[in-house]
């Protein structure tokens, strides 16, 4: 009796192992990427601006104040609308921080690893998820972190290590600082931010005592609260609202790829702030190697013959790891060796990259999440109340999705519609049909009642 008992416990213990490695692990409902792969995003252009200092790092533009201050200016609408400075704070764990002299400055930017720009892209993630991002702050402990960077499928590491890797890392996005100048506008009023942090990060810790008497460190909990930025450009009722969408395999990428690919990293972040859906998101394959090397090595390699060599086999590398993350990319202009791994690169073969031209599209997951409409159940649930529903104005729907920071072909985009569709409707020229109205006032967070 006892011998059958046994053996229906092996089969049971054996039956849960197999449906355990089969299975896809699910996703509760709080979790970054609800549905597995994709998520919304804060991704604003002051965000942006620390994306790309945590990337591009000393291969930025930077500039000396007369203060001996470093900062990195980036023009808003070419100045016309006013302009943001960045600064580097070394100061970690102190709440007040202060910008960096240029030496300091320039030893914390070489320190910065690319694999805090993931850590980054979680924050703005996070962020959305609040109602007044600027009065509230946001939590996540370390086994969220380590699911969302992918740290959890390193069976190589042990906890302690993963923990070190963390605590070494979620600080790094909160040592850019950034002060917004913005003139008057048609639309918006002057304004100046006193408080130039972009994330205000603590971290707690949890320690046990080891065998050794030493304390291990077993936990932690960062808190991240956004700066005065986000009353600006994350307020759903003034300023800008910009969000997007980021990938979950874009995110782990970053982190996995770590310092051995810093140009596929450079490039997975430059794509994540600038593609946008529904425009033809081209690039020449000079900017690209910019992008991803810095202007100086391309400019330098047009006389160094290794370091074309070099680079260019960085680039194929590197290219073929953005295409893992999932990003589509088509070569619309260039020559066959491009395509063809297996094909001997002719000589002036530099010239043939530089002039080369390449077309960028989303990850497929991430055009499904905006393309396909909802799912059939909700939208017969909200037909149901239509008749209580009245279709905005065409004005109503053009501040609204100006409000948001987006443009007519990621509107359209969103809606599974034309440009020509967004055109008319702001004009008052056609009716947004009763099918289509409970998506767009959820899209553009309008009253259903105005």
């Amino acid at each position: 009796m006892q011998s059958d008992r046994f053996a229906i416990f092996l089969l049971k213990l054996l039956l849960k192992e197999q449906k355990s490695t089969t299975e896809k692990p699910r996703f509760k409902a709080g979790s970054l990427f609800p549905d597995g792969s994709t998520t919304l995003a804060a991704l604003t252009l002051v965000l942006r601006g620390v994306a790309e200092v945590l990337s591009q790092k000393s291969d930025l533009s930077w500039k000396i104040k007369s203060d001996s201050i470093l900062s990195y200016e980036k023009p808003v609408n070419k100045g016309r609308s006013g302009k943001i400075e960045y600064y580097i704070s070394d100061e970690r764990f102190s709440p007040q921080k202060q910008p960096l002299t240029i030496d300091a400055a320039l030893t914390t930017i070489e320190e910065f690893d690319p694999r805090a720009g993931a850590i980054h892209l979680i924050y703005c993630a996070k962020a959305l998820e609040l109602h007044q991002p600027w009065n509230q702050a946001f939590e996540i402990d370390d086994k969220q972190l380590v699911e969302y960077t992918g740290l959890s499928k390193r069976r190589d590491l042990s906890k302690s290590q993963k923990l070190e890797i963390l605590d070494s890392l979620v600080r790094q996005p909160a040592q850019v600082l950034a002060e917004i100048t913005w003139l008057n506008t048609d639309k918006i009023p002057a304004f100046t931010t006193t408080d130039w942090q972009i994330w205000n990060v603590s971290v707690e810790h949890k320690f046990a005592e080891a065998e050794d008497s030493h304390c291990k460190l077993i936990g932690l909990t960062v808190t991240v609260k956004p700066g005065e930025w986000a009353k600006y450009f994350l307020n759903k009722s003034e300023y800008y609202y910009h969000t997007g969408i980021i990938t979950k395999k874009t995110v782990q990428t970053l982190f996995s790829i770590g310092k051995h690919n810093v140009g596929a990293a450079r490039i997975l972040i430059w794509l994540t702030f600038q593609i946008v859906p529904g425009l033809q998101n081209r690039l020449i394959g000079k900017t690209l190697l910019e992008i991803a090397y810095g202007e100086k090595r391309v400019t330098a390699a047009a006389s160094d013959r290794q370091l074309r060599r070099c680079l260019a086999d960085d680039f194929e590398t590197d290219m073929n790891v953005v295409k893992k993350a999932g990003w589509q990319i088509e070569l619309e202009i260039g020559p066959d060796w491009l395509e063809n791994k297996q094909g001997k690169r002719p000589a002036g073969f530099w010239q043939e990259l530089l002039m080369s031209r390449w077309r960028f599209n989303l990850p497929l997951e991430a055009q499904q999440r905006l393309n396909n409409p909802q799912s059939q159940n909700r939208i017969n649930r909200q037909t149901k109340n239509q008749c209580q529903l009245r279709s905005p104005s065409g004005e109503m729907i053009r501040k609204a999705r100006k409000a948001k920071g987006w443009s007519r072909a990621f509107f359209a985009s969103t809606m599974g519609k034309s440009i020509s569709w967004v055109d008319a409707v702001e004009t008052n020229h056609r009716q947004v049909s009763a099918k289509d109205l409970p998506m767009l006032i959820e899209r553009l967070g309008l009253n259903s009642k105005d």
